[in-house]
């Protein structure tokens, strides 16, 4: 099984990869998810000839610590350096393309800030850029109301059976994570400049669409595609044949 080592542990990771892949992307799960809940996305993206790697964060999947504890925004970061490492060792050349969802659009927004020069675009989805009411309270735990996340009947299936994925854990490991980078936003997330496309849901009950389209007002190379009925995993919801098209289409723009 292939994993990345890291001080805290070593974490699995998965690679789907295409026949005659002309870019590479590095992407990280967000809260109570894994890698295996993306081969949908991960073949849609190899029948356009884009490679998808993706690491089981640490507190998820196969990788080790405290359920639904990802540690810092450092080591999901270290995380994705390691991942893209690897991607380049087996695909030297090709773009590479940072890509998150929910905490990891958060990360992946943090890192195109620090390393603007190493990628050449970014995908984020269900992007809480501002902070979540339900996580100011460090306090108490984080459970989620899966119908929140997507109206998919294949991944609701996932989600209650998969036994490497759930809606609920010790919410105060996750706040503090996201304090650091929300604390950071408001002050650096206007000087992006890697284009970025941000897929989001109108009904993620979640991370809100609002303030994702307020920043994409003012910075320029964010880009913003709104997906009616859509909710937080946006990924993995009902429209998910959509969105992959969408990002394949702005990926193939860069690429």
């Amino acid at each position: 099984m292939p994993f990345i080592d890291h001080p805290k542990g070593r974490a699995y990771y998965r690679h789907w990869a295409a026949q005659e892949p002309r870019a590479v992307v590095v992407f990280l799960h967000g809260f109570g998810e894994h890698t295996g809940l993306y081969h949908r996305y991960g073949f849609a993206l190899n029948a356009a000839g884009i490679d998808l790697w993706a690491v089981d964060q640490f507190g998820h999947g196969l990788s080790p610590g405290a359920r639904g504890d990802f540690g810092s925004i450092a080591d999901s970061s270290d995380l994705a350096d390691t991942l893209t490492e690897l991607a380049e060792r087996e695909r030297p050349g090709l773009p590479l393309i940072a890509a998150g969802h929910s905490f990891g659009a958060v990360v992946t927004l943090t890192r195109l800030l620090d390393q603007p020069d190493r990628y050449r675009a970014g995908v984020i989805s269900g992007a809480p850029l501002v902070p979540i009411p339900e996580l100011l309270d460090t306090d108490s735990s984080f459970d989620l109301d899966p119908q929140w996340l997507s109206h998919d009947p294949f991944y609701l299936d996932s989600l209650e059976n998969d036994p490497l994925a759930f809606v609920d854990a010790d919410g105060a490991p996750l706040a503090r994570a996201l304090d650091t980078a929300w604390d950071r936003f408001g002050k650096d997330l206007p000087g992006l400049t890697v284009p970025t496309l941000a897929v989001h849901g109108v009904g993620d009950p979640i991370a809100p669409v609002g303030p994702v389209a307020a920043y994409a007002e003012q910075i320029e190379p964010l880009q913003l595609k709104e997906f009616p009925g859509g909710h937080h995993d946006i990924l993995n919801d009902t429209m998910h044949r959509e969105v992959a098209a969408t990002i394949i289409e702005f990926i193939g723009e860069r690429a």
